[in-house]
């Protein structure tokens, strides 16, 4: 019988390409990612990895497994969601990945009103960029991410999990308190600025660059972050504007935030769930208070 964990940790190196990639995303070592590969390769009885140097590459029969692994799962949560509902109670434990300002302004109040209304619900939260947590979720580390996507930019791949919109939200340029810029900004008049970028790869790091490229220039990003905090700090401080969505421009505002000329980039935050799941009662709960806190957040800007 093969070991449907090995099989989730199988799938994440097809994925990811290294052990210990991995083992960063799941949490564990290298060592005990590769031990676990060693017992699936003894249990399927042939070879499922080839050495290739430094690294390790699937073979054919492994990559075959992969594809009948991934069905094998998505059948085992469905199945897991039918006795869930059957049972009709909300409890157990759940772990929800977010970003930091869904996990901040929409999980964390969700969180805390489950723990009133369930008692017998355990939520525990973690904080994950979509980049990594897609996968989390995919190989069972998560129960539920809230992830974020934006117009033009391209999204991490979800084949395999349900999508539950949860709100979509404007960005804003976050200027220094004192910065003449009049509301709307033209964007093509900050061609000269010095920018505050998100961390490079990421979503929120490609969006500014093809905002300002549609725009026909290429901003000068001197600094680089994708925490809220951080933006508005360097933006009272004068050294940059940054450009950050909705959600994240609340508390004391030492800064200002305004519109742009024209249609805004949009964020788009959704709740994602393996496929099938949502029919489990504990996270049907988990959904909806999400759904109704976004909407709440959604009234308050």
């Amino acid at each position: 019988m093969l070991d449907v964990r090995r099989l989730r940790l199988l799938s994440e190196l097809y994925r990811r390409g290294t052990i210990a990639e991995v083992a960063r995303v799941v949490g564990y070592t290298p060592s005990a990612v590769s031990q676990s590969l060693a017992q699936l390769e003894e249990e399927a009885g042939v070879p499922l990895l080839e050495r290739d140097g430094r690294r390790v590459r699937l073979t054919p029969a492994a990559r075959g497994l992969v594809t009948r692994a991934d069905r094998v799962v998505a059948e085992l949560d469905a199945a897991a969601a039918d006795l869930a509902a059957a049972h009709g109670a909300i409890g157990g434990e759940l772990k929800i990945g977010a970003f930091p300002s869904a996990a901040a302004h929409l999980v964390v109040p969700a969180v805390r009103d489950l723990r009133e209304r369930h008692t017998e619900l355990s939520c525990s939260i973690h904080e994950h960029e979509p980049e990594d947590g897609v996968e989390l979720l995919r190989s069972g580390e998560l129960d539920v991410l809230v992830s974020e996507s934006y117009d033009e930019v391209q999204q991490a791949p979800t084949g395999g999990l349900e999508r539950h919109p949860l709100l979509t939200e404007p960005l804003l340029l976050v200027l220094p308190k004192g910065h003449p810029a009049r509301e709307p900004v033209d964007l093509t008049t900050l061609r000269e600025t010095a920018w505050i970028g998100g961390v490079a790869g990421t979503q929120f790091g490609m969006v500014l660059e093809q905002m300002c490229r549609s725009a026909g220039f290429s901003p000068r990003i001197l600094h680089r972050a994708d925490d809220a905090d951080l933006h508005r700090t360097l933006a009272e401080a004068g050294l940059g504007i940054g450009l950050l969505p909705a959600l994240a421009c609340r508390g004391p505002e030492q800064v200002r935030f305004v519109r742009l000329v024209g249609a805004s980039p949009r964020r788009h935050v959704s709740a994602f769930v393996r496929r099938g799941s949502a029919r489990r009662p504990s996270l049907a709960a988990v959904l909806e208070t999400l759904r109704r806190g976004a909407a709440v957040a959604c009234g308050a800007r």
